[in-house]
Formats: C-alpha cells, sequence, structure tokens
C-alpha cells in the first residue's frame, strides 16, 4: 500500500512539474487600431533591438479559397520574418543541418476583439529540432541549446512587449506537446506521420536533391539562382491546380520571402510560401472553432510560414533538405485534429510535388 501511494505522489508531482510547450505564443492581446499601423511600430522597434528584417508581408487568409463574399471575414494578417546572427551563431554551433531553426517569426491577425500578435516559440521549435541530441546520449548539450533558446526567447518577448497598446500576454497556444514529448519526439499520429523529429527519422526532413559542386560558395550561390529561375517559371501540375477552388493562378505562385546563411557561409535557409497553401491551411486549421463573429480563426497559426528549404555542403555535394509535408502540417498544424488530417489526406503529397518541381523544375523526381 506505502509503494501504491508513494507511486501515486510521484506522478502527482511529475505532472505538476511538467512543461508545456505551444508551437505559437500569444505576446499581444487586442490591440486597438490599423493593422499596418501596428505592423510598421513592431518592426521598427525589432530592427532597432538588433533583428534582421528578413520580410515583411502580408499573408493570406481563408478568403483566398472561399468562392462566395458571404463566407468571408475580411481579416487581414501580416507576418515578420527575422533573423539573429547571434542566435545563428548558437544553433549553427552544433552544426549546419541546426540552420533549419534559424528564422525567427512574429504575426499579426485581425480578430473581432482586435490585434492580436504572435510569435513561432523558438524554445518549442528548438526542443524539436535539436531532439536528436538527446535521442544520440547528447543529454546536456541540448540542455544547453534549450537554456541559450530561452534567452533568445526572453530578449525577443521584451522587445514585442514594448509596443503600444494591448494586453501584453505570454500565452501558449495549441498544438501543445510536454517538454517531454519534445525532447523524445513523441508521436502524434502513428501510422500518419511518425516520430516528430527531424533528424532522428530520415524520413522527415529528406534529402530532396543532391549534386556535385565544387566551387564552395560559386556553386551555392548558382544553385539558389536556377531555383530562383525554376520558381518564376512554375507551373503547378493538375493535382495541385484541381485540389481546391483557385481564385487566381497567381495565388498558386512560389515565392522565396527569406534567407539565412550559416556562419562559414557554406550553408543556405530558405523560406518559401504561396497564398494558397497559406489560406487553405488556415482554414483546415480552424474550421471546428468558426463562429459568426470570427469566420478566420484559424490565422491564428500566421507564423506556420514560411516552409524552410536546407541547402548544406558535404563531401564535395550540395544537398537540399526540406521537411515532408505531412511531418510538417503535424508540427505545425495538429491542433486541427485526426478528423482534418483524414480529410485531407492528399494534401500533403500535392505540397511536396508542388514544392518540388517549384524549386527544381524538369529535375524534379518524385
Amino acid at each position: 500500500m506505502k509503494k501504491i501511494v508513494l507511486l501515486l505522489t510521484i506522478l502527482l508531482f511529475s505532472n505538476v512539474f511538467a512543461s508545456n510547450h505551444g508551437i505559437y505564443l500569444l505576446m499581444v492581446a487586442n490591440v486597438k487600431g490599423d493593422i499596418n499601423k501596428v505592423g510598421d511600430e513592431l518592426k521598427t522597434r525589432l530592427k532597432n533591438a538588433g533583428y534582421n528584417i528578413l520580410n515583411y508581408t502580408e499573408i493570406a487568409s481563408p478568403d483566398i479559397v472561399r468562392q462566395k463574399k458571404d463566407d468571408q471575414c475580411g481579416s487581414k494578417a501580416k507576418l515578420i520574418l527575422l533573423s539573429s546572427n547571434e542566435f545563428t551563431k548558437m544553433i549553427t554551433a552544433h552544426g549546419n543541418k541546426y540552420l533549419v531553426a534559424a528564422f525567427l517569426r512574429v504575426g499579426l491577425y485581425e480578430t473581432p476583439d482586435g490585434i492580436q500578435i504572435v510569435i513561432a516559440d523558438p524554445e518549442t521549435i528548438n526542443r524539436i529540432v535539436f531532439n536528436d541530441l538527446w535521442e544520440n546520449g547528447k543529454e546536456n548539450e541540448y540542455n544547453q541549446v534549450v537554456a541559450k533558446t530561452k534567452e533568445f526567447k526572453a530578449n525577443l518577448v521584451k522587445t514585442i512587449h514594448s509596443i503600444a497598446g494591448g494586453t501584453k500576454e505570454e500565452k501558449a497556444l495549441e498544438p501543445i506537446r510536454s517538454d517531454e514529448d519534445l525532447r523524445e519526439s513523441s508521436r502524434d499520429m502513428f501510422m500518419m506521420v511518425g516520430k516528430m523529429t527531424f533528424f532522428n527519422d530520415e524520413d522527415q526532413f529528406p534529402v530532396v536533391y543532391s549534386r556535385k559542386n565544387n566551387e564552395g560558395r560559386k556553386g551555392l550561390e548558382r544553385l539558389i539562382s536556377e531555383m530562383e529561375s525554376n520558381i518564376k517559371n512554375f507551373k503547378p501540375a493538375k493535382d495541385d491546380v484541381d485540389y481546391r477552388y483557385v481564385a487566381s493562378p497567381e495565388v498558386l505562385k512560389w515565392r522565396i520571402i527569406g534567407q539565412v546563411y550559416s556562419p562559414d557561409s557554406s550553408s543556405v535557409l530558405l523560406g518559401i510560401t504561396r497564398p494558397q497553401t497559406e489560406g487553405l491551411s488556415f482554414q483546415i486549421a480552424g474550421s471546428s472553432r468558426e463562429t459568426k463573429e470570427n469566420k478566420c480563426p484559424g490565422i491564428d497559426h500566421v507564423v506556420a510560414y514560411p516552409i524552410e528549404v536546407l541547402i548544406t555542403q558535404k563531401n564535395g555535394q550540395l544537398l537540399v533538405n526540406t521537411a515532408r509535408e505531412m511531418f510538417r502540417m503535424d508540427m505545425y498544424f495538429w491542433d486541427a485534429g485526426k478528423m482534418a488530417f483524414m480529410n485531407h489526406m492528399s494534401m500533403p503529397s500535392v505540397l511536396d510535388e508542388s514544392i518540388g518541381l517549384a524549386l527544381f523544375g524538369k529535375e524534379f523526381k518524385k
């Protein structure tokens, strides 16, 4: 009996002290005013705090996939894509593959209560990106990365909280996972996705393209230039066009909205996105939460984009990695629920192909 009581006590206290981490973090709630003016103020404060502004852009809402005007919400969402030289240096000190975590993302979106400001929580993301350290016996190194990320996160939060208006928050938003699940790359959907890890399961962040390179940075820049040309000339496949209502051909076009180089200039992280994918994913994410007052709740996932494309050099080769879209959707949209994933089972593969065609053109192989 004493052993049972002791076990229950241990379980109780372990739950009390367990931490939960959201992919998204609400920073400021219900700011009154114009979203463009709020965004401009926020961008200026971030720039003055030493962050690199990679892009400041509008992100599509679910209205883009809604043909009937009566179904549209008219709400706007904006993204400020950032990087930090210190943060990039810290993560790549453990290897250039970790450059995949270099983007810092701040989002603004309109609701009936005002403008909300959120970030993609860099601590949560790094707990996922670096969990191969933990699972490969480098627990101390993993914990050091998490601790340093918390310091960078605190500075980011402080800067965002310096803006005028609204209620200052630091509230984790869905999808929320425990530190244990993040550390041990637990599965959300066993059959559909697999382990929540970039590097312990080669299927999650695969090499999608490779070629020889004996020119160092010059060869890297040539590949980027070719990708830019392929994106410019991109023509979507029939499945991509037919998947959902398309307002115009323009919304299916991919674009690069940011890039970050490793400190040694041998690797680069590109961020790609497009309106159709943004709007449709937010529609799916918010469909179960829609009300007459708030028809576009899914735009609270505004900082799920851009999609990361990592180019590294190894053994005389250029390697291009990007996340398998089923895995990435699980990471950023798990809270949409199993039924949403079941109802859109073909969407990830359509996106995988679309991204491949956009980046590599005729060289793309399924």
